[in-house]
């Protein structure tokens, strides 16, 4: 591994080896080459007889392209310029080496990597010290292993990555870096990251303290954010290891414990006393509480990532409450869900109690209490308008939207009881789930339609039909989407199924909840670590597709974009799909720092511009990259030529000025009154020329 001067990456001319395909900067380097790898260009037997090294293999993974590099520089030469792929590269300064790392483990942190030193500090003639820090994903992995692997892909990647870190501590001790901070060759993931060394201290102190392994899950998970790191995926195994390191003996007694013999008030009390206190409200059995019934037992927690989630997506958003019961725990599961970025439902507090039909509004309060007022614009509820009407009291006027699953149910015990026969009821019951998540204008119609004159005008279906129609059908802007996308600005329905589903299983299933309230929190910390698994899973394939649209959109030309107006724009298509032509719109992105944009356009997301070709899918198309790049490039020939017009004037205010000089030199030698009084004149209108471009153009002299 080589110094690599990042800051002076410039297109160099290359020569590649006819032998094995290696590219090099010049023919010494390729000379040198074939006497050490190839023995001065001869074989053996017709086989090469000396393997290329593979510490050094550099070979580009892009599309179509086979180019295998040996210098580092070259490798990214090529990237960079053969391939746009733009570069991250900072310059960074820090009081102390103290401060530096601090910083680095915040960086690796934010950005699921980790960069090691692989070599010693070297120290410079001036007494500076010289460190290199390169990605711990980089060089090759050799398993030894014969067995199936649990890790889908190994820690170390087949070559080099881009990658990297160079310090420099002065002899004052501060420390300036040069940070490559974009990576390639392999995919960022949480799942091959360590935990940092703050975090080891931290685990470490909670164990030593004795606490239970489960608690110490529960206070790792309870902080977790959408950046998922190590931490906040510790196991048991992982507690097992500390132990194991620190020397740790338990007795036996200790270590057959199981969360269920733990005190609920001691547990919840320990975890009040955590920075990421989870807890908004307890209540054991037998203690009476202002509002709440003795014997009543309710338990309000939210992590603070779902806090989180509430302040990035709560604002004009779509919250939903639903209730079920936790069958073999005999409580009941209040949980309220925030619509994501992905039209998807997130759950960001849960409430277990006795009954909870009782203590929505107390639920509502709590959430007040931590979060303040809610600015939402739809409420989901399963046609529940005293929960509706508390919302309203409590936050603030929004929406009421009738949860389509709710309905599904109330249609599907309606058609078992009114209809005998099996073939209707299938043909009925389709033909309502179109109305579900059709999306034009004549559904709203069509629903009308098929109420009245099919369902009310057959004396077999009519007794369902006047169901439908006073319940439903007379309703249909609370639940159906071709009204819905107009009332909520909508491009799909929103998925409730995804998680609703996951916590259906969860209470449904016997063996999992208890009237152990610990254990049941313990299970919905991990049902939520795998909710945000799967949702940084999917963040990190769309990024990785806007990547990759990205890349595509830069082979078109800008003469393809025509502007419609200032919001709006035509793309024309080169090969003749969708008329010929696609129209992009601009919207407007209500999320707080969006995770799915592109850094390349100026960081645009998914949700400023609206092609005509996705179709509600929540990514960047080549043509809205096609339209970003071709924004940026304007900016940047603006900028260019704003730069060139304030050179231009420097230029002229100097020669103004030695000309002045000039003349003012020589006015001793002048004589001729009448001359003298033309150059005061002069003067004098350059004077007035000048106040004028001041006062006009705020031109200020140096």
């Amino acid at each position: 591994m080589v110094n690599i001067d990042y800051e002076n990456i410039k297109k160099y001319p290359t020569v590649e080896c006819a032998l094995c395909g290696f590219v090099f900067r010049n023919k010494t380097s390729m000379k040198n080459h074939l006497d050490s790898m190839h023995n001065g260009n001869k074989t053996v037997s017709g086989f090469i007889t000396k393997r290329p090294r593979k510490c050094t293999d550099l070979q580009c993974m892009e599309k179509g392209c086979k180019c295998k590099f040996y210098n580092k520089q070259l490798f990214i030469s090529h990237l960079k310029f053969d391939h746009c792929i733009d570069f991250d590269i900072r310059n960074l300064k820090f009081t102390s080496e103290d401060e530096f790392f601090s910083w680095k483990e915040d960086f690796e942190q934010e950005n699921n990597s980790r960069y090691v030193r692989v070599t010693g500090c070297k120290t410079l003639q001036d007494g500076k010290k010289l460190s290199y820090y390169y990605c711990n994903r980089s060089t090759y992995f050799t398993s030894k292993s014969k067995g199936v692997r649990k890790r889908s892909t190994p820690v170390k990647v087949k070559g080099l990555c881009t990658a990297s870190i160079k310090e420099v501590q002065n002899k004052n001790g501060s420390v300036e870096i040069l940070l490559c901070a974009t990576h390639y060759g392999h995919d960022i993931s949480s799942e091959h990251m360590r935990m940092t060394k703050r975090e080891r201290e931290e685990i470490t102190e909670l164990i030593q303290r004795g606490d239970h392994p489960d608690f110490v899950i529960n206070a790792a998970r309870a902080k977790a954010s959408d950046s998922l790191g190590r931490v906040h995926m510790l196991n048991r195994k992982d507690i097992k290891n500390i132990e194991r390191k620190l020397g740790i003996r338990h007795p036996d007694f200790l270590k057959q414990r199981t969360i269920n013999d733990l005190s609920t008030d001691r547990w919840i009390l320990k975890l009040q006393r955590t920075p990421d206190n989870p807890i908004l409200f307890y209540k054991p059995n037998n203690v009476k509480c202002e509002h709440l019934e003795p014997n009543d037992v309710m338990l309000i927690f939210m992590t603070q990532n779902q806090y989180n989630w509430i302040n990035k997506f709560g604002t004009d958003g779509i919250f939903m409450v639903t209730e079920m019961s936790m069958v073999r725990a005999q409580l009941y599961l209040t949980v309220l869900y925030v619509c994501d970025e992905f039209n998807v439902m997130l759950p960001v507090c849960f409430m277990m109690c006795n009954d909870s039909k009782i203590y929505q509004s107390f639920f509502l309060n709590i959430i007040f209490n931590k979060m303040g007022t809610i600015y939402a614009k739809a409420l989901i509820t399963d046609d529940n308008y005293d929960l509706y009407e508390s919302w309203c009291s409590i936050m603030s006027p929004v929406k009421h939207v009738i949860n389509q699953r709710y309905i599904d149910n109330q249609i599907i015990e309606k058609l078992q009881t009114d209809i005998e026969k099996q073939d209707l009821q299938h043909d009925i019951y389709d033909k309502i789930c179109s109305f579900f998540n059709g999306s034009d204008e004549s559904m709203k119609e069509e629903i009308i339609n098929y109420t009245n004159f099919k369902l009310k005008m057959n004396n077999e279906t009519k007794p369902f039909g006047i169901f439908f129609d006073q319940m439903f059908a007379s309703r249909a802007d609370m639940w159906a989407f071709c009204y819905l996308k107009e009332s909520l600005n909508l491009n799909q329905m929103i998925n409730i199924n995804t998680v609703y589903n996951q916590m259906i299983v969860l209470c449904e299933n016997k063996k999992h909840f208890t009237p152990n309230l610990s254990k049941n929190m313990h299970i919905f910390f991990s049902a939520l670590l795998e909710i945000q698994k799967n949702r940084k899973t999917k963040i990190e394939e769309i990024n990785i597709k806007i990547s990759n649209n990205h890349k595509n959109a830069m082979c078109y030309p800008s003469k393809l974009i025509f502007p419609l107006s200032n919001n709006k724009w035509r793309v024309t298509l080169e090969d003749g799909t969708n008329n010929g032509y696609v129209t992009i719109t601009r919207k407007f992105c209500k999320i707080i720092d969006c995770t799915v944009k592109c850094q390349a356009c100026y960081n645009i997301c998914a949700h400023i511009y609206e092609c005509s070709c996705s179709r509600g899918e929540i990514t960047i198309c080549e043509h809205v990259h096609m339209l970003g790049i071709f924004n940026k490039r304007s900016q940047i020939d603006a900028d260019e030529q704003l730069k060139e017009e304030k050179l231009d004037v420097e230029d002229l205010k100097t020669n103004i000025l030695l000309k002045l000089k000039r003349i003012l030199g020589n006015i001793d030698f002048v004589n001729d009154e009448e001359m003298l009084r033309r150059i005061s004149v002069s003067l004098s209108r350059v004077d007035n020329s000048v106040t004028k471009v001041k006062n006009a153009d705020n031109w200020h002299d140096d």
